[in-house]
């Protein structure tokens, strides 16, 4: 009886893909996306959590096709939708257009009057005109190969970016399988409505780094001769998205020098494009960190309180604070020999947890990062970070009246750091308490 359930949790979530995959505008009103989504992330908790533990044992080799069967319908309905939710994926067309006309992305900002011959209607939808690209080499590459194959076809977009997705559900299965727990815990990523409403309807890049975050990991536990191919893999993460980079010390603390060489030769060689044109992408970050502050908990609570005693300074005294949280973060995930493979995860997943925490713009789409470790890392998910992923949506009530509330990170954010303190509390996660030890490290350890 579970497993018909289960069957009909995911007929239930099919429906409701599909309805929103034929809505124009979810966003206006905003309150049908919300409880879309909301719908969508209760039939996904309680699948996950309720009903899949129940199947019986003797049913559970139809546990993954329906599983992944229906994991692929939800992303591919989503996919073949019009981009919503965001006019990011505009700006990768345009960087993609760029690179195919010989020209660098990071060298002028999209309305820089040399460009004007390039101009369409898509371009007079994008926002952030006067921002010149920050988005990493590797991500430009992707936009140039989707601008060859699909021009300014959106859903040609969206379906690369699905492809990755699926090559992220690959690579929670491969790992899953080597730390020894069954590969039907993928639906705690697989089922999760925020890739599938953040990757394959709205669009959005991170999927790319994610993928190559996950490829690293899958080559980091195979043996020393894998060492090259780990460093590319996370150079590739890290020029997608930069705070990757934060996990290049760990991954040096149990490969060595060896890895680090290579890491050094991959971003000299995959960032060439970054570096000739440095100061425009410095200069791009800039009008973007100063401008763009949304969705932050930790940094807007610290940032209003020390505005009571000095407004002047309390932006800058509160990045440099989150600077620190970072910084101590990854001392902290080298400071000791890493044990084991789950280790090695634990250590990595706190580390981005960290830097997502307390820098000061979470969009929904950042918390993939962290979905992935989500099955990973015990028997158990990490059930504060699947509550935020379900909270986090609540950003779009700016789409209400145009105007951000108040109540928002407070509904966002305080549930998620309840329970993610109970969670502590209960089992000593990051001391390493109840880890697989027996799942030992197959690379080199403790350098």
């Amino acid at each position: 009886m579970p497993l018909l359930w289960l069957g009909l949790a995911a007929a239930d979530l099919v429906s409701l893909y599909y309805f929103l995959s034929r809505l124009m505008y979810p966003l206006n009103p905003v309150w049908i996306y919300l409880s879309l989504y909301g719908l969508c992330f209760g039939l996904y908790v309680f699948g996950a959590g309720t009903l899949l533990p129940a199947v019986p044992r003797s049913l559970s080799r139809y546990l993954l096709p329906l599983i992944l069967g229906s994991a692929a319908v939800f992303r591919l309905l989503a996919a073949f939708a019009p981009a919503q939710l965001s006019s990011d994926i505009l700006l990768y067309v345009w960087d993609g257009r760029l690179t195919l006309h010989g020209i660098n992305p990071y060298h002028w900002a999209p309305n820089a009057l040399p460009l004007r011959s390039l101009r369409d209607p898509l371009w007079n939808l994008m926002e952030y005109k006067s921002y010149q690209s920050i988005y990493m080499p590797v991500s430009q590459g992707v936009f140039a190969l989707a601008n060859a194959l699909f021009g300014n076809n959106l859903i040609g977009y969206k379906l690369i970016y699905t492809l990755f997705d699926f090559g992220v559900i690959g690579l929670l299965m491969t790992i899953l399988r080597r730390l020894g727990r069954p590969m039907t815990a993928v639906i705690w990523y697989a089922w999760n409505p925020l890739p599938i409403s953040e990757v394959s309807l709205a669009g959005h890049q991170d999927i790319v780094g994610v993928f190559f975050l996950l490829l690293a990991f899958t080559l980091a536990m195979r043996s020393e001769r894998t060492v090259a191919w780990t460093a590319l893999a996370l150079v590739a993460a890290a020029l997608t998205k930069g705070f990757a980079l934060l996990l290049l010390p760990l991954f040096v603390r149990v490969h060595g020098k060896k890895l680090l060489a290579w890491a050094i030769c991959s971003l000299l060689y995959l960032g060439m494009p970054l570096w000739v044109y440095l100061p425009q992408f410095l200069h791009g970050m800039g009008q973007y960190l100063e401008n763009v502050h949304v969705n932050s908990g930790l940094f807007n609570w610290v940032w209003m309180a020390l505005a009571t005693i000095s407004s002047k300074y309390a932006y800058d005294i509160t990045a440099k604070l989150s600077d620190v949280a970072i910084l101590g973060a990854v001392f902290w995930s080298v400071r000791r020999p890493v044990i084991s493979y789950s280790d090695l995860l634990r250590r990595a997943f706190v580390v981005i947890a960290v830097t997502l925490l307390v820098i000061p713009t979470l969009f929904p789409w950042y918390l993939i990062w962290t979905l992935i470790f989500v099955p990973l890392l015990s028997d158990k998910p990490r059930y504060a970070f699947v509550l935020l992923s379900g909270l986090s949506v609540l950003l779009y009530t700016y789409y209400v009246s145009m105007m951000s509330y108040w109540w928002v990170p407070v509904a966002e954010y305080l549930p998620f750091y309840l329970l993610l303190f109970w969670e502590l509390r209960q089992d000593g996660f990051l001391r390493g308490k109840n880890e697989d030890r027996h799942v030992q490290y197959s690379g080199r350890v403790g350098n």
